[in-house]
């Protein structure tokens, strides 16, 4: 009856496994690689998310030389060199549109002259009219005849206050000339960043051949910046993974004397990843890549399942003792770390639920694998080890510590042991108070020197050195949306705010209609005196002509401005340059670094809210399987080890960010292993403690050194945590029928 449900199990695995891999091929998942999706999950939030990928996926060059001519002709030519359907300038057609502005000019005011005239302050407008009129350097545009008071020339030249800077033109800074290069990346290109890190490749080499004695020439934009960090990020982590791979090659054969124990370890490995991925696929739909990144490093946890067979197997058992022996370890380190995940789906936070999946479908995979094909594959023992491992290293070099330490405290009466408790109590509340977390998601990432000169010397030369935020003006048409920016720009005008919007360029229907009233109005005022070179007939002509129903509208040739204001036909952005304020008439306001590190506080906040029910259920449930005196003996060693790893980083005054708290996850998970396995007592399951222990340390140490800090920060915590959950459970569980020196002291 056993036998015929085993292979009844076997079989329903490998069907349920067959059928995810069928299911995904009629419906394949996409990944998605934009950070802030991982973070952003609610549609609220997803013009933040449009609005930061618009304004991520742009390259600025910058072409520095001793002359004008130079700096222009490189650039000139480093633009030929690129391909336009992958990279291209945001240049409008200026001759076009000032020809639409000089057709409609009765309808255009700056909107300066617009509150002068609301306000029937017509010498004001009269002197700016004759200053445009004399000035010897800027031309008039468009017909003095048609427009004598110049209002065409001041609406256009209200332009050059918003901070707008031209392609290739050279600019004088500190002795020397620059012209800039403002590039867009094609948003099909973006959104691929193998592709796109292919594309800035080629820029890249560009920017090598041109830069010689004379010339520099920089780069910036954030493709530019993730270029350099994936390419470096993917060197560092090849080089782990080799170094991991070997040391775990030459862990393996030494202890068991083959290599055999890994071919089944990969192959786990690999079943748990695949299932993983096809039911975090089928539905989420869009799995993050950071998904992949934790979650095949926590199905890692499950080399634990495969190392205690395989060393238990050197005992000359067969697998179905094996099995029996640790049959009930295994299952409570399953129970135990799903348990723990399980949580993570209640977190509104999108990362967190596919890694709960993730996790979980690969562990259960795992731990199928190994109760259900492990015993029929390996019946007898594979290898005879002869090393005693944990021995060594238990009883050998930490005994020595524990022995000492042991006999201190031996030595100690009840009074100066309350002591020794409260010393240490003040000293892990001293870590603890020096503990500060950091949300910003510039902090999350620190440049090469010479990309930061880059951006620092754009900032100044292109003026971009403001604080930038964006103003949402939602409508139901575009005359509603351009309505509604004119009603905001009038008050960002009274408070001196610079800005850019669509409304700025192309005013609403109901704006020039307003403008024709007022310069009507202006003209039978100040018309005759002031037009005296006008014959009489024009300047009647100018009074008493009708404007008609014929409006500017935002045709073909104000394209580029649709493509950069509208995010979509309800929705256009206002951008704002250093404006502390917030909503404007109901308007929301959005910082994309202020409002991206509140949303990064927020998960982090809800990391640290699961904690504590995550330890309650992990406790409850072990009480379950045990009793309330030993789940609070299992539960302990990891929970000390977080409050270690965390005590550390308050002692080096290290700033606590979002992936910190993720590797608290990673240590229940792997720790709470240990403590399972060495209070269950099997007399190998030290060896195979270790073993995990070394490999899963040892892997995390090395991404500790990683250049990238989201992954420096997350190797330290986790190797810290973990070697320290190791030898809290040392410390704190001693198994009954394990008869070590510690225990006869």
């Amino acid at each position: 009856m056993h036998n015929k449900l085993i292979i009844t199990l076997r079989i329903c695995f490998i069907l349920v496994l067959v059928t995810l891999g069928m299911l995904l091929l009629f419906r394949p998942a996409h990944t998605q690689t934009n950070i802030l999706k991982a973070v952003f999950s609610s549609s609220e939030d997803n013009i933040l998310v449009d609005l930061s990928s618009k304004f991520s996926s742009k390259i600025n060059v910058i072409v520095e030389s001793d002359s004008p001519e130079k700096s222009e002709e490189i650039a000139k030519t480093i633009f030929s060199k690129l391909d336009k359907s992958v990279m291209y300038t945001s240049d409008m057609n200026i001759s076009e549109i000032l020809d639409d502005y000089e057709k409609y000019h009765n309808n255009l005011l700056s909107a300066q002259s617009r509150r002068l005239l609301i306000n029937k302050q017509y010498d004001t407008v009269e002197e700016k009219g004759l200053e445009a009129l004399y000035n010897p350097i800027m031309p008039p545009i468009g017909s003095i005849e048609n427009d004598p008071f110049l209002l065409l020339t001041d609406f256009v030249m209200q332009f050059s206050d918003k901070k707008e800077i031209s392609n290739f033109a050279p600019v004088e800074f500190n002795g020397k000339y620059y012209s800039l290069i403002l590039l867009n990346v094609d948003s099909k290109i973006a959104l691929s960043p193998t592709v796109l890190n292919d594309e800035v490749k080629k820029l890249v080499d560009i920017q090598h051949e041109f830069t010689k004695k004379g010339v520099e020439v920089y780069l910036t934009g954030a493709p530019v910046h993730s270029y350099y960090a994936s390419t470096h990020s993917m060197f560092e982590i090849n080089l782990i993974c080799i170094l991991s791979t070997l040391f775990i090659i030459a862990l393996v054969y030494f202890y068991f004397n083959s290599l055999i124990p890994l071919i089944p370890i990969a192959l786990s490995i690999g079943v748990g990843i695949f299932a993983g991925y096809c039911v975090t696929a089928l539905i989420f739909r869009d799995i993050h890549i950071l998904t992949f990144v934790f979650s095949t490093t926590l199905i890692g946890i499950c080399v634990d399942y495969s190392l205690h067979f395989f060393v238990a197997l050197c005992d000359n058992k067969s697998g179905e003792g094996v099995l029996k022996e640790i049959f009930k370890s295994l299952t409570v380190c399953l129970l135990t770390t799903v348990g723990a995940f399980l949580v993570l789906l209640f977190a509104n936070f999108i990362l967190l639920k596919q890694i709960s999946v993730f996790t979980i479908t690969g562990l259960v995979s795992v731990y199928c694998i190994v109760v259900l094909f492990y015993p029929l594959i390996f019946k007898n023992t594979i290898t005879k080890s002869g090393k005693n491992f944990a021995e060594l290293f238990d009883n050998g070099i930490l005994n020595l510590v524990f022995n000492k330490f042991r006999g201190i405290l031996s030595g100690l009466d009840r009074y100066k042991k309350y002591i020794t408790a409260s010393v240490c109590f003040v000293i892990l509340i001293f870590a603890f108070s020096r503990i500060s977390f950091d949300d910003n998601i510039k902090n999350m990432y620190v440049p090469p020197k010479f990309l930061i000169k880059a951006e620092k010397l754009f900032a100044e030369i292109a003026g971009a050195d403001s604080d930038i935020s964006f103003l949402v003006v939602k409508g139901n048409s575009t005359e509603d949306i351009l309505q509604k920016e004119e009603e905001v720009s009038d008050k960002l005008d009274a408070e001196n705010i610079k800005y850019q919007a669509l409304s700025l360029y192309v005013p609403s229907i109901k704006r020039q209609k307003s403008n024709q009233a007022l310069r009507k109005q202006f003209y039978r005022e100040k018309l005759e005196e002031y037009a005296v070179f006008l014959p009489e007939s024009q300047r009647s002509k100018l009074i008493n002509e009708r404007y008609g129903n014929d409006f500017l509208t935002l045709n073909s040739n104000f394209e580029l401005l649709k493509k950069n204001f509208l995010m979509d036909k309800n929705t256009s952005i206002m951008v704002l340059y250093d404006y502390e304020g917030g909503e404007i008439n109901g308007c929301r306001v959005i910082s994309l670094q202020k409002d991206i590190s509140s949303q990064l506080k927020k998960c982090r906040q809800i990391c640290i809210g699961l904690l504590f029910p995550i330890f309650i259920i992990l406790y409850l449930l072990l009480s379950k399987i045990y009793n309330f005196k030993a789940a609070l003996k299992i539960i302990s060693p990891s929970l000390c080890a977080v409050l270690f790893a965390f005590g550390v980083l308050g002692i080096f005054k290290c700033p606590v960010n979002l992936f910190h708290l993720l590797a608290i996850f990673l240590i229940i998970g792997f720790g709470l292993d240990y403590s399972v396995f060495r209070f269950g007592g099997s007399r190998k399951s030290a060896d195979a403690i270790l073993l995990s222990c070394l490999t899963t340390v040892f892997s995390f140490a090395l991404l500790g050194f990683a250049g990238f800090k989201l992954i420096s920060a997350l190797g330290t915590v986790v190797s810290i945590g973990l070697l320290s959950s190791y030898i809290f459970s040392l410390i704190l569980i001693r198994p009954k029928n394990q008869n070590s020196a510690v225990e006869k002291i």
